[in-house]
């Protein structure tokens, strides 16, 4: 497991499945906690990735922060980052900010997952 206790890291079918354990990403350490959970999967090249908020009601600006950087370092490398189960009020802010176009979002790990299977479209 990488990123501690705020994040489980696995391998599914050679993307990397990054499930936050934890209803709220608010202090400096749950967010330098995801920071290290998100550059360990950042850090091979073009690497795919899911990240799952399940469970998560709470994010602080600073945690928005580690998945844009998070996205950028992936993209560089030809990897991707796509989000799913986002609670409604964190989707909110992702709107209003229009991180929503930033991002690929899907309702569920399983659709974000399936996402990247050949033949299938991007549309989350």
């Amino acid at each position: 497991m990488l990123g501690g206790d705020l994040a489980h890291v696995t391998d599914f079918q050679g993307i990397k499945l990054v499930r936050i354990r934890t209803e709220a990403i608010i202090t400096d350490d749950q967010v330098e906690a995801l920071g290290r959970a998100l550059d360990s999967v950042a850090e091979v090249p073009a690497q795919r990735a899911v990240l799952s908020f399940l469970g998560v009601g709470h994010l602080t600006s600073q945690a928005l922060g580690k998945l844009i950087q998070a996205h950028k370092a992936l993209a560089e490398t030809g990897g991707e980052l796509r989000l799913a189960d986002i609670d409604p009020r964190i989707y909110e802010v992702f709107s209003i900010t229009r991180l929503d176009k930033v991002f690929k979002i899907y309702d569920r790990e399983q659709d974000a997952l399936a996402s990247f299977s050949p033949g299938r479209g991007a549309e989350g």
